[in-house]
């Protein structure tokens, strides 16, 4: 399906976040923030995808560089909530430029406007927009799964696909069965600690 989604400067549209923030609370989510937003009076828990006018990313994007590299350079003062996912879903480190666009966008006064934008297998069974997010793991009916975490994910692709798999999930696992027939195995070695480590 297209999305025909128009917005106009200053009325950005974003996915919801899997985090919130609460300014009554000290969860991790906000416990960034306070660190990183310099007096924030208001903080949109959003993702991608994000359609927003030019002339607003323009504003934005130098900010969030600034903000992302900011949070980055931070990290050894880390507790090990911001990182340690069995502590938190944040996971600072492979999150730190969504907070860094969250607080840049916060700082120059651009709200979001947060609508369902992504179908995530498996909350949802269907397709009902264009964009597919897979970031979490995605269980089949014989008790198998897939998740792109795993060392192998990107050739070891449940196939063929038991009876009773879902509609967005078949979608998903056809495409990627389909890329893997295409391009092969990467064969690709992490020359990092891991592969939540970016090689830059």
């Amino acid at each position: 399906k297209k999305m025909d989604i128009v917005v106009e400067e200053g009325s950005p549209v974003a996915q919801q976040a899997f985090y919130n923030f609460d300014f009554e609370k000290n969860d991790v989510p906000m416990q960034v923030a306070r660190r990183y937003c310099n007096n924030c009076t208001f903080l949109d828990p959003i993702a991608v995808p994000i359609i927003i006018h030019r002339h607003d990313i323009m504003k934005i994007a130098p900010k969030w560089l600034e903000k992302t590299i900011e949070i980055r350079k931070d990290m050894h003062t880390w507790p090990n909530a911001w990182t340690n996912r069995s502590v938190s879903p944040v996971g600072l480190s492979w999150t730190a430029e969504m907070f860094g666009y969250v607080f840049a966008a916060s700082e120059l006064g651009i709200r979001h406007e947060i609508w369902d934008l992504q179908n995530v297998p498996p909350v949802h069974k269907e397709l009902f927009t264009s964009i597919i997010h897979y970031h979490v793991e995605v269980p089949l009916p014989d008790g198998t799964q897939w998740w792109k975490h795993s060392d192998n994910a990107g050739y070891n692709i449940p196939w063929p696909l038991p009876k009773g798999t879902d509609q967005l999930t078949t979608l998903l696992l056809s495409k990627l069965h389909e890329a893997y027939l295409k391009l092969g195995k990467t064969n690709h070695t992490w020359h990092t600690p891991n592969q939540y480590v970016a090689e830059v």
